[in-house]
């Protein structure tokens, strides 16, 4: 065995057992960057990855590089694309050099690609031990980011189910003693009938009971959750049926709808009820936020792989970049009176669905939420 297969073996080796024992994302990443820059001659090592919500590529992590990530980004998208599109690793011109890139794609779509910079020339032929190394890398990576993505998915759905254990039990608790608060503010409304200051009071804490009780079922609603019952849909036709549900609001509001669908019609598992649920949700948010004479976009596609996506928009107001991370908190809301469960409610149906959403908001753009769901497995 040569000297270069014995490094190759070595190099495979120790980025085997550093991926094998890591489920932190952000360390795969820098283990294999790191180990990859060390066993094959270049100029550094960049990791791309798939954005979950665009399927862009985007440069996430990068060793031994000077320039920054974003124009790396630039200049080797085509190249990542290159290599997706053939399925194999590829020695390719960057700029001035050259580099080598190995795609990582999994049955369920593009994960992303490895790419080494500042390759040195070497005779036609000679890459052969490089890429096939490099290769190997990727599938090591591939597993142990699906590995890393699964781990938190199981532990993401722990914490929901604890928090929607203590919510129902909160809900529960406070049920009865809500309803003798009602009762007596009620009784005493009938008898203090005619004193104007005892029936404003009264009408407050009636108003309040009110708005405690929406934020009891909301919450039971949470801890307590249906089971899907998926059947064959198309997404789209759901959202038929809330648009139209909701066509006073947007004359209400004086707000527009463009909408486009995805074509052809989608048919993938669904649960109809919750999922209206969800899409009602977003609509009402998004009405909300909306200026009056504005309008709102949905749009819906199939993706490649046979998930379906849409994106509803809005040009209202962005959400504070310090909390957007947080909307999805359970108590937590940007609405005034909000009861902070309704998009922790969405997020739950729809991760209950294997998919995702997601929100983005700037000022330039106004907010987008965008919901991805899976083909039949």
């Amino acid at each position: 065995m040569s000297s270069a297969d014995l490094r190759s073996r070595d190099a495979l080796i120790e980025i085997g057992l550093a991926v094998a024992r890591t489920i932190d994302l952000d360390r795969v990443l820098h283990e294999v960057a790191t180990l990859v820059d060390r066993a094959l001659p270049g100029d550094g090592v960049v990791i791309a990855l798939a954005d979950d919500d665009t399927a862009a590529l985007r440069a996430r992590h990068g060793v031994s590089i000077e320039r920054p990530l974003a124009e790396l980004e630039v200049l080797l998208t085509p190249l990542w694309l290159e290599a997706l599109a053939n399925g194999r690793a590829m020695v390719q011109r960057a700029g001035d050099g050259l580099a080598i890139t190995a795609p990582m794609a999994s049955t369920e779509g593009v994960i992303g690609a490895i790419t080494v910079l500042g390759v040195p020339p070497q005779p036609e032929g000679a890459y052969a031990e490089t890429l096939r190394l490099l290769t190997t890398v990727a599938a090591q990576t591939e597993a142990a980011i699906e590995r890393a993505e699964l781990v938190r998915r199981v532990e993401h759905k722990r914490r929901l189910e604890a928090i929607g254990e203590v919510a129902a039990g909160v809900a529960h608790e406070l049920r009865n003693p809500l309803f003798g608060i009602s009762s007596a503010a009620q009784l005493l409304r009938f008898h203090s009938s005619a004193d104007p200051i005892v029936e404003k009071n009264v009408g407050r804490i009636l108003r309040e009971v009110e708005r405690l009780n929406r934020m009891v079922t909301a919450l039971l609603e949470y801890g307590r959750p249906h089971a899907l019952r998926p059947v064959a849909g198309d997404p789209d036709a759901i959202w038929d049926e809330v648009i139209d549900a909701q066509r006073a609001r947007f004359e209400s509001s004086e707000v527009t709808l463009h909408r486009s669908r995805a074509t052809p019609a989608t048919s993938i598992p669904i649960d109809p009820e919750q999922l209206s649920q969800v899409f009602l949700n977003i609509l009402v948010n998004a009405l909300d936020a909306a200026p009056a004479g504005s309008s709102i976009t949905l749009s819906s596609a199939s993706m490649p792989s046979g998930a379906w996506r849409c994106r509803l928009h809005n040009a209202g107001p962005p959400i504070p970049s310090e909390v957007l991370h947080r909307v999805f908190e359970i108590f937590f809301s940007t609405k005034t009176g909000g009861t902070g469960i309704g998009l922790a409610l969405c997020q739950r149906i729809v991760e209950e669905h294997r998919g995702t959403i997601t929100i983005e908001s700037r000022a330039e753009s106004g907010t987008a939420v965008t919901i991805t769901l899976p083909p039949s497995s």
